[in-house]
Protein backbone atom coordinates (compact mmCIF):
# COMPACT_ATOMS: atom_id res chain seq x y z
CA UNK A 1 0.00 0.00 0.00
CA UNK A 2 1.53 3.63 -1.03
CA UNK A 3 1.05 6.16 1.94
CA UNK A 4 1.14 9.80 1.27
CA UNK A 5 0.86 13.23 2.88
CA UNK A 6 -0.95 14.12 -0.39
CA UNK A 7 -4.09 16.13 -0.23
CA UNK A 8 -6.56 14.79 -2.93
CA UNK A 9 -8.13 17.51 -5.15
CA UNK A 10 -11.18 18.98 -3.80
CA UNK A 11 -12.91 18.07 -7.33
CA UNK A 12 -12.13 13.75 -5.75
CA UNK A 13 -14.83 12.86 -3.83
CA UNK A 14 -13.69 11.40 -0.28
CA UNK A 15 -14.75 7.96 -1.22
CA UNK A 16 -12.93 7.69 -3.94
CA UNK A 17 -9.62 9.45 -2.30
CA UNK A 18 -10.13 6.78 0.07
CA UNK A 19 -10.43 3.77 -2.08
CA UNK A 20 -6.92 5.14 -3.73
CA UNK A 21 -5.31 6.05 -0.47
CA UNK A 22 -6.37 2.41 0.23
CA UNK A 23 -5.08 0.88 -2.59
CA UNK A 24 -1.61 -1.33 -3.23
CA UNK A 25 1.03 0.71 -6.03
CA UNK A 26 -0.02 -2.40 -8.50
CA UNK A 27 -3.36 -1.45 -7.80
CA UNK A 28 -3.10 2.04 -8.41
CA UNK A 29 -1.34 1.87 -11.77
CA UNK A 30 -4.45 -0.37 -12.71
CA UNK A 31 -6.85 2.43 -12.05
CA UNK A 32 -4.25 5.13 -13.96
CA UNK A 33 -4.33 2.83 -17.09
CA UNK A 34 -8.38 2.68 -16.71
CA UNK A 35 -9.07 6.22 -16.51
CA UNK A 36 -6.76 6.85 -19.20
CA UNK A 37 -8.85 4.44 -21.11
CA UNK A 38 -12.04 5.96 -20.00
CA UNK A 39 -10.86 9.16 -20.96
CA UNK A 40 -9.98 8.23 -24.19
CA UNK A 41 -13.40 6.67 -24.78
CA UNK A 42 -15.26 10.32 -24.05
CA UNK A 43 -14.95 12.72 -26.94
CA UNK A 44 -13.33 15.71 -26.08
CA UNK A 45 -16.06 18.39 -24.13
CA UNK A 46 -15.62 20.77 -26.71
CA UNK A 47 -17.32 18.50 -29.36
CA UNK A 48 -20.16 17.68 -26.80
CA UNK A 49 -21.29 21.11 -25.70
CA UNK A 50 -24.21 22.32 -28.04
CA UNK A 51 -26.14 26.21 -27.32
CA UNK A 52 -28.30 25.89 -25.02
CA UNK A 53 -31.80 27.90 -25.99
CA UNK A 54 -31.17 31.68 -26.98
CA UNK A 55 -27.82 31.85 -27.51
CA UNK A 56 -25.29 30.74 -29.86
CA UNK A 57 -22.10 29.37 -29.60
CA UNK A 58 -19.33 31.67 -30.63
CA UNK A 59 -16.01 30.23 -29.34
CA UNK A 60 -15.21 26.73 -27.46
CA UNK A 61 -11.48 26.28 -26.38
CA UNK A 62 -10.31 23.04 -24.47
CA UNK A 63 -8.29 24.01 -21.40
CA UNK A 64 -8.12 20.12 -19.87
CA UNK A 65 -10.18 20.26 -16.47
CA UNK A 66 -12.66 22.91 -18.19
CA UNK A 67 -13.75 24.19 -21.39
CA UNK A 68 -14.04 28.00 -22.02
CA UNK A 69 -17.59 28.57 -23.73
CA UNK A 70 -17.81 31.94 -25.34
CA UNK A 71 -22.31 32.95 -25.77
CA UNK A 72 -23.62 35.36 -27.87
CA UNK A 73 -27.77 36.23 -26.81
CA UNK A 74 -28.56 38.52 -29.21
CA UNK A 75 -32.39 37.94 -28.75
CA UNK A 76 -32.81 39.36 -25.06
CA UNK A 77 -32.57 43.12 -24.45
CA UNK A 78 -30.81 45.75 -22.51
CA UNK A 79 -27.92 43.78 -20.44
CA UNK A 80 -28.97 40.44 -21.17
CA UNK A 81 -27.93 41.07 -25.10
CA UNK A 82 -24.54 40.72 -25.86
CA UNK A 83 -21.55 37.49 -25.77
CA UNK A 84 -20.64 35.41 -22.06
CA UNK A 85 -17.79 33.81 -20.82
CA UNK A 86 -18.51 30.53 -19.31
CA UNK A 87 -16.54 27.90 -17.80
CA UNK A 88 -18.16 24.28 -18.94
CA UNK A 89 -17.03 20.72 -16.90
CA UNK A 90 -18.20 17.56 -17.62
CA UNK A 91 -19.66 16.36 -14.02
CA UNK A 92 -20.40 12.74 -13.30
CA UNK A 93 -22.93 11.16 -11.12
CA UNK A 94 -21.11 8.30 -8.93
CA UNK A 95 -24.20 7.06 -7.55
CA UNK A 96 -25.84 6.32 -11.12
CA UNK A 97 -23.37 6.62 -13.28
CA UNK A 98 -25.08 9.22 -15.15
CA UNK A 99 -23.50 13.04 -15.48
CA UNK A 100 -24.24 16.49 -16.89
CA UNK A 101 -22.67 19.49 -18.25
CA UNK A 102 -21.81 22.08 -15.57
CA UNK A 103 -22.03 26.15 -16.61
CA UNK A 104 -20.20 28.11 -14.60
CA UNK A 105 -20.87 31.91 -15.31
CA UNK A 106 -17.89 34.08 -15.81
CA UNK A 107 -18.96 37.61 -17.17
CA UNK A 108 -19.66 39.46 -20.21
CA UNK A 109 -17.16 39.70 -22.57
CA UNK A 110 -15.51 42.71 -24.21
CA UNK A 111 -17.01 42.72 -27.77
CA UNK A 112 -14.15 45.29 -29.04
CA UNK A 113 -11.96 43.57 -28.12
CA UNK A 114 -12.81 40.28 -29.68
CA UNK A 115 -11.45 39.25 -32.92
CA UNK A 116 -14.44 37.60 -34.21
Amino acid sequence: MTTSDTDPPEDVPEEIATALQASSDSQLRDIIHYAQRLLRDLPPVTDAIKSREGEELVRTEDHGAYTLVVVERSDEAGEGNGRFAYHVRWEPDFDDGAGKYRWHYLGRVNTESEDE
